[in-house]
């Protein structure tokens, strides 16, 4: 079987059957204020960007770490973990990437940068000391693209439910060189990402939970899609992000490397590549039960394999 884009794959089939079937699922309504969304919101201006992050400082702080989250989510998704991590002294940043969440929409006129470059400028607008980088799903190749570009910037990466990015294997080759697709997907992409139906549909099976998705507050996710721009925006990101350098990411410090058992939006056979290239003294861990939203429905779990691995660092 050709390795394709799990996570683009299953947008599609999701958006073509909701685009089908529109009657069927009830939109949601906003409900936070883009211009401030959570009471620790902040913004970061870099070029034509405005990045929003949000900082969960530490007492007795023992070090800091940067949060990328995955495709069509936000920062929000990273929270969990966060909380859990601020208690054992690691003060956390989570940020959102363009298109995402409350940060810029990315347009035509946009003068477009690398995810790599802005999420570094505003790392280094915080502190000019060395940062864990933590990235979730496609959160995880942009974490990785800081670690081979800025490597003085980066103590470690931290990366869960993710894979190394093969870039034009498969669908997403095909897909990378037209120009009409952002604009033919991402209408539906935003209308499908207002509602909550749907959306709760996607975190049953991204959690392998049924419990944990009908708990959900799914507003967190659905809000920022009422956002102009945002389904046109993420998928021109998605398609516009680097191939891994694998003999790069071979020359890495040490990382973490944290998957679900369960996940089924990036598989065991999507992660072949980079679990085969990892540096020496790495730690491989599969959380047992555990879908591709692991740092969410095992927050408990993650963040002591995370405590564990930051300890011998």
């Amino acid at each position: 079987m050709k390795r394709t884009s799990r996570i683009l794959a299953l947008l599609l089939a999701l958006v073509l059957a909701f685009s089908l079937s529109l009657p069927a699922f009830a939109l949601g309504e906003q409900r936070l204020d883009p211009a401030h969304p959570f009471d620790n919101s902040a913004f970061f201006d870099y070029k034509d960007y405005r990045i929003h992050y949000r900082t969960f400082p530490a007492e007795n702080e023992q070090g800091q770490i940067f949060m990328i989250h995955g495709f069509a989510l936000s920062s929000y998704c990273f929270v969990a973990l966060a909380e859990k991590l601020v208690a054992a002294g690691y003060t956390c940043v989570l940020a959102d990437l363009p298109d995402f969440g409350y940060s810029t929409r990315e347009t035509k006129d946009t003068n477009m940068l690398p995810r790599d470059e802005i999420m570094h400028a505003l790392m280094a607008s915080l502190s000019d000391k060395p940062w864990f980088v933590a990235g979730h799903s496609m959160g995880g190749y942009v974490a990785t693209d800081i670690a081979i570009h800025y490597p003085d910037s980066v103590k470690n990466l931290l990366l869960y439910g993710t894979s190394g990015n093969d870039g034009a294997a498969g669908l997403r080759g095909k897909l990378m060189g037209l120009d009409a697709v952002p604009g033919l997907m991402g209408p539906m992409m935003e209308t499908a990402g207002k509602s909550k139906l749907l959306v709760r549909l996607l975190y049953i099976f991204a959690c392998n939970s049924f419990s944990f998705a009908m708990h959900y507050d799914v507003s967190k996710i659905t809000d920022p899609y009422y956002i102009k721009g945002t389904g046109e925006g993420a998928i021109r990101n998605f398609l516009m992000l680097p191939a891994t350098d694998y003999d790069a990411v071979r020359r890495m410090p040490p990382l973490l490397f944290l998957n679900g058992d369960r996940d089924f939006v990036v598989t065991d056979s999507a992660r072949k590549n980079l679990r085969a290239n990892l540096p020496a003294g790495s730690v491989d861990y599969v959380v047992k039960g555990a879908g591709h939203m692991v740092i969410e429905t095992h927050a408990a779990e993650t963040a002591g394999v995370t405590l564990d691995f930051l300890a011998g660092k």
